[in-house]
């Protein structure tokens, strides 16, 4: 199956860049392997506003409320630089997919960055976020933005994975509609990856297209259709939600498999249930029917094959 490349940006230390504030390189396998599926963005915030490598280390800090970046042993206040620098950053980026940044980092954290009560950074806050990554979450609120470290979680992997390669088939998508039928074409094969994130959006979106009419603008409805789109990937699909999908797709080769197939799948099913395996596996049983069967509306349907299965 052929996927369009996300434009992803990327901290430039998983890039392998000597970027870091001791100088050591960072070396993340599944980023390594993710970024050649990928058009590759980085950034280093920090070097980006001229400090060098290596560097004495920057904290993140919160005064009367607001979050700041200190750097204790110079002294110096970074703050208004590194939200520059990430205004204009982001000002220029054109199209992007995705954020994939480094976890823990007082500019890039999404996740579990020392965030303090003082300059100095003597008084623990609590754990936060960087200061460039606050920027992207707030400006880009429909695009995945994950960090490395949350990546080791399968599911969350599972789900930045999905929505950053299906608006990379979005983006260019949207630029080739020609006709309202493209578009129910392109809602028909992402029928079960919408059902597994929002029921209610799926609904919307089909209602949407329904209620279309010659005189309306289409390339008015494409935008519509686009948000919505977005809108429905940023939910957290469930384990329940999973396994509702499945069942769905299951019904389309039980008058096919024999008995033990069906319990074996479904005692895979309540594995899943159980968190004792990833999504991953019962998804591949099923692509291995639809193969089997050579059922033509299944192996159409993105959710069986919403990214390369390299990455899984």
């Amino acid at each position: 199956m052929n996927f369009e490349k996300p434009i992803l940006v990327l901290s430039a230390c998983l890039d392998l860049q000597p970027v870091r504030y001791n100088g050591q390189l960072v070396k993340d396998e599944f980023v390594l392997k993710l970024r050649d599926f990928c058009q590759v963005i980085t950034v280093c915030p920090e070097v980006s506003i001229g400090l060098g490598v290596p560097r004495e280390k920057i904290i993140v800090y919160v005064e009367d409320g607001i979050y700041k970046v200190s750097q204790p042993a110079t002294g110096r206040d970074l703050t208004n630089e590194l939200n520059d620098f990430a205004e204009k950053f982001i000002e220029n980026l054109k199209e992007v997919d995705g954020f994939l940044l480094k976890s823990k980092s007082p500019s890039c954290g999404v996740s579990n960055t020392l965030v303090y009560k003082d300059s100095q950074g003597l008084f623990f806050h609590s754990k936060g976020k960087g200061l460039f990554a606050m920027k992207v979450l707030k400006t880009f609120p429909l695009v995945p933005v994950e960090d490395e470290g949350r990546l080791k979680n399968p599911s969350i992997k599972d789900h930045f994975l999905t929505r950053l390669f299906s608006l990379a088939h979005w983006r260019v998508f949207s630029k080739q509609v020609n006709s309202i039928k493209d578009l129910y074409e392109f809602h028909r094969r992402y029928k079960y990856l919408l059902m597994v994130h929002s029921q209610q959006m799926l609904r919307k979106m089909g209602k949407l297209l329904a209620n279309y009419s010659k005189e309306q603008d289409l390339q008015k409805i494409v935008n519509e259709y686009g948000e919505m789109f977005k809108l429905a990937l940023c939910k957290k699909p469930t384990v329940g939600s999973h396994i509702n999908v499945m069942m769905h797709i299951f019904g389309h080769f039980s008058d096919f498999i024999n008995q033990s197939e069906k319990r074996h799948f479904l005692n895979v099913l309540q594995k899943l249930r159980e968190g004792k395996i990833p999504i991953t596996v019962p998804r591949e049983i099923l692509r291995s029917w639809a193969y089997r069967f050579d059922d033509k509306y299944v192996l159409s349907q993105v959710y069986l094959n919403p990214y390369p299965q390299e990455l899984e």
